[in-house]
């Protein structure tokens, strides 16, 4: 094969050894579709920075335009009052960190361009938006390299597609970029990957990087922290392996230690900041109005309901549900990892007040775990395709996954679109308005009317009182 690639010089040799790597060969096809159409599925009014993204936005604001971190000057913040008296903002500022590179790029456009400075005109708009799509094909490469200690070339690539077209990380990545899942989605990948890298190489160095990417992660959503239940959990089948595990941990000793502060670096500046601002180094800045329902957990909403049930909006993630399943009787040593970090997150979601977390498309808290759930979904793909000894039900299991794949894609694609539109509703979706939408391409005046009287808005102040029925 090197002889026959030799008789191709330049850009066709390049070609011949990308399609034997077919998953690199679809990761850079990934890239140009997305540098082809990154502007097709936007639809800003005015900005991105808007609801929580602008939130998540505030510190940068504050600190490099501002230079006021009290947040005196005027703008609708969601400031939160400490008992010293001193506002706040709701939310943490692990995506200002994340957004900080793109900020500073377009903060020097802005000013060599002379277009305004104050952190909300077009420069600092493309720029977070363009880097908050690099993040999303960063993680995805990682995803690729964790897929590949476990899989093939051929199903590392179908899955990476099926992956980013057929779930609403595709929303997340082209539509609304700029909210934390996007984000969470290449910190996710990154620490999957030193997991399994830390198991396979045996070498502490991936356990001090997943630490502190573990770190950053729980600074973005602090309840994220439950990821590291799969490093506690991953190549562990019984209760012996469980208690080597522990034994593991503690004959660590001082790097232990270190591990721990690893964690809790990335968490500093913001500890430090509520200390400043607060007087106190843990401050709950949602609130006395938000919380969990740990005795209600809405499961059948979160999955299957109307609203944003997430087997409903993203039906191709069966395959990793279905995966996990399998894994129990053929891969006992990953099953216990994923599937625990799994039940609980999915418990811990669906226990919060607001279970379908306002505005999204369909279940966006589950977004980017599917760095962790792409294992899985991987797996059930090439069981399935090995289901037959024969070579002609090899052929037909492949084109079974392929079509329902495919049509999987366009389904995620075309919703997006709809989304786009306004034709499906950020929070108020009813089972007669997703059925009178589905796959409807042609809107007139009167069902456009029509539909807006099948929305059912939430109550959310009865949410907030446990009235948290869909």
């Amino acid at each position: 094969m090197t002889d026959t690639l030799e008789a191709y010089p330049g850009f066709w040799t390049l070609v011949f050894r990308k399609l034997r790597t077919p998953s690199v060969f679809v990761f850079w096809a990934i890239v140009v579709f997305s540098a082809l159409t990154f502007k097709f599925w936007i639809n800003w009014c005015p900005s991105p920075f808007t609801n929580d993204v602008d939130q998540y936005y505030s510190y940068l604001v504050a600190k490099f335009i501002h230079n006021d971190l009290n947040f005196k000057f005027p703008h609708h913040y969601w400031l939160i009052e400490a008992p010293n008296g001193q506002l706040v903002p709701k939310v943490t500022m692990g995506m200002a960190i994340m957004y900080l590179p793109f900020f500073v790029i377009g903060n020097n456009i802005a000013y060599a361009f002379d277009y305004n400075g104050e952190g909300y005109s077009a420069p600092y708009m493309w720029c977070i938006h363009l880097g908050s799509i690099l993040y999303v094909l960063i993680g995805l490469w990682y995803c690729r390299k964790t897929l590949l200690h476990y899989f093939s070339e051929w199903i590392t690539a179908l899955t990476m597609v099926l992956l980013l077209f057929g779930t609403n990380l595709f929303f997340y990545t082209y539509k609304e970029s700029e909210m934390p899942h996007s984000y969470l989605f290449l910190l996710f990948s990154l620490f999957v990957y030193h997991v399994v890298r830390w198991q396979h190489s045996g070498r502490l160095k991936h356990v001090y990087i997943f630490a502190f990417i573990a770190g950053f992660i729980s600074l973005i959503r602090p309840t994220e922290c439950l990821v590291l239940l799969f490093p506690l959990l991953i190549n562990v089948a019984t209760f012996r392996d469980f208690k080597d595990r522990l034994a593991f941990l503690a004959g660590l000793k001082w790097k232990l230690l270190l591990i721990i502060l690893l964690f809790i670096i990335p968490i500093l500046p913001q500890l430090i900041f509520w200390k400043v601002q607060t007087g106190q180094f843990f401050f709950f800045s949602y609130g006395s109005q938000e919380g969990f329902f740990f005795r209600d957990p809405k499961f059948y909403s979160v999955l299957f309901g109307y609203r944003k049930g997430w087997l409903l909006y993203t039906p191709i993630m069966w395959f990793s549900v279905l995966g996990m399943v399998w894994m129990f009787f053929k891969w006992r040593k990953m099953f216990f990892a994923v599937t625990v970090y799994f039940l609980v997150n999915l418990y811990l979601i669906s226990s919060w007040w607001d279970w379908g977390y306002g505005g999204a498309y369909g279940m966006r808290a589950l977004v980017h775990s599917y760095a962790l759930l792409v294992i899985p979904f991987a797996f059930f793909i090439r069981s399935f395709i090995m289901l037959g000894k024969q070579l002609i039900l090899k052929i037909v299991s492949t084109l079974v996954i392929l079509s329902v794949g495919a049509f999987f894609c366009y389904l995620t694609i075309f919703q997006t679109w709809m989304f786009k539109n306004s034709l499906m509703h950020w929070d108020s979706m009813t089972r007669e308005a997703y059925w009178f939408v589905f796959l409807k391409k042609d809107f007139t005046g009167g069902d456009r009317v029509y539909l807006e009287t099948l929305f059912k808005h939430p109550d959310y102040e009865a949410m907030r009182q446990g009235k948290r029925d869909e």
